[in-house]
């Protein structure tokens, strides 16, 4: 997943597909389909103290081309890797992390394949 701008005086539909005929262009070949989902947490009022302190964010994402795996990164911080069974973690440890309203996105697009240009 790569993130696209919008070309100047274009609409997303048309950014994707003269993306979409640059890529057949230059030889790329499509290969079914791709997702990604994203889910925002927070670090729990409780565990900020009283200082005043902000709280850092964790983004949660799983990926169709790794559907055994889930991808955690901490604000300003690690990445984790961990086995799907990392969302039953999440919620054991909602008095640490808590989901943030409205904050899961998903995408979805067709996955392209290209020959190495050596």
């Amino acid at each position: 997943v790569s993130q696209m701008p919008v070309a100047e005086g274009k609409s997303v539909q048309q950014t994707v597909e003269l993306l979409t005929r640059k890529l057949e262009i230059l030889g790329a070949e499509k290969q079914g389909t791709f997702c990604v989902d994203c889910e925002t947490y927070h670090t729990a009022a409780s565990t900020l103290g009283s200082q005043g302190q902000a709280g850092k964010l964790m983004y949660v994402m799983h990926n169709s081309e790794y559907p055994l795996s889930c991808f955690a990164l901490f604000e300003n911080g690690p990445c984790l890797i961990a086995d799907t069974n990392f969302d039953v973690l999440m919620v054991k440890l909602k008095g640490f992390f808590q989901s943030a309203k409205a904050s899961k996105i998903e995408t979805r697009g067709t996955r392209w394949s290209m020959a190495p240009v050596w």
